[in-house]
């Protein structure tokens, strides 16, 4: 996968074009975990000027947040 095909790379470019210098203002994670050392579940959700964009679920922070970015971008790019 090239950084291009990344879901949070791609994401990031969309909100770049979008908002310019202010993109960081219009983006906000909330990412947290649950469950015993050998079996956590994490949790990404995506808010963009606060309207959820994306939630999702996974073994890592990094594929929970990669989800969730992917999810945002199809909404935003659909």
């Amino acid at each position: 996968m090239s950084d291009n095909d990344h879901p949070r790379t791609r994401l990031n470019n969309e909100f770049q074009k979008r908002y310019g210098p202010s993109a960081p203002e219009h983006v906000k994670w909330e990412v947290y975990s649950q469950g015993p050392p050998n079996a956590t579940m994490w949790y990404a959700t995506i808010y963009i000027d606060d309207v959820n964009y994306g939630h999702a679920s996974a073994p890592t922070r990094s594929a929970a947040q990669d989800a969730a970015a992917q999810q945002a971008y199809e909404t935003l790019k659909g």
